[in-house]
């Protein structure tokens, strides 16, 4: 009886622990939407690729005037259907079971796309980004995160320089440290992913998320890194080519 509440107690903090993360990238992805956008985005609608457990997705809902996840894992999109998050407000959300390669969407029918930490589980990541490309409208934006390669630390696996490496050694690497058998993971270096997303206008926001952590909900993931706020802007500047993560506005033409 112990075990099992020590058991509950362990289960409930780290599933709030998820929930604290989700809830502060999803206040980081409406802050940049909303400053890009404007305030008020309850005209739009909006699809979010790779929605996953739909915390992110529920907690943007309110903001929209249709908010749609997609996913192609049916077991876990069942669980996000199930699920009652409770960031939900009025406005209903839908789930769509799709390959971000092939989204059963007519042309231009959204006005936002989120595709947050979605590209690097990606194997045909050109076909991912055309088609956002093609549901987005003309003027259409997609709030786009993911690991760049060039990250000192691999933040799924947490070892040090693993995206950096070939994969014969990068598997090698996992293998020795009892991470698995194989780097499933497909980041790209920065110019390879303004490439990948060579159609849309490109807006990088990481500058101005460190500078202002406050303003775009970043303080959370900058945790004990908050010193580097007060660089001087140009090596800021210089550095962001090293940043673990891609946060970047897309405009399509």
């Amino acid at each position: 009886m112990v075990m099992t509440s020590i058991r509950e107690e362990i289960q409930n903090d780290e599933y709030a622990a998820r929930y604290a993360s989700r809830a502060s990238k999803a206040a980081k992805i409406l802050a940049i939407l909303q400053d890009h956008l404007g305030p008020d985005l309850s005209h739009l609608d909006c699809l979010d690729v790779g929605c996953a457990s739909g915390a992110i997705t529920e907690h943007l809902a309110p903001h929209f005037a249709l908010t749609v996840g997609s996913d192609i894992d049916g077991e876990t999109l069942a669980a996000a259907q199930s699920e009652i998050h409770p960031a939900a407000g009025a406005r209903a959300v839908k789930y769509v079971l799709a390959d971000g390669g092939k989204l059963p969407a007519p042309d231009a029918r959204f006005d936002v796309v989120i595709c947050a930490q979605v590209y690097e589980h990606a194997p045909a990541q050109q076909a991912l980004a055309d088609e956002i490309f093609r549901v987005l409208r003309p003027g259409g934006v997609c709030f786009f995160s993911g690991p760049n390669r060039l990250a000192v630390m691999e933040e799924h696996y947490w070892l040090p320089f693993l995206s950096w490496l070939p994969q014969a050694l990068s598997d090698r690497y996992m293998q020795l440290f009892g991470r698995g058998q194989v780097y499933d993971i497909l980041p790209r270096y920065p110019w390879q992913s303004r490439r990948l997303w060579g159609r849309f206008t490109q807006i990088d926001y990481s500058v101005r998320m460190i500078r202002e952590p406050e303003r775009f909900s970043t303080g959370f993931a900058l945790g004990r890194l908050a010193w580097v706020s007060h660089l001087p802007e140009p090596l800021l500047q210089a550095l962001v080519v090293l940043i673990p993560n891609y946060n970047w506005i897309l405009v399509k033409p």
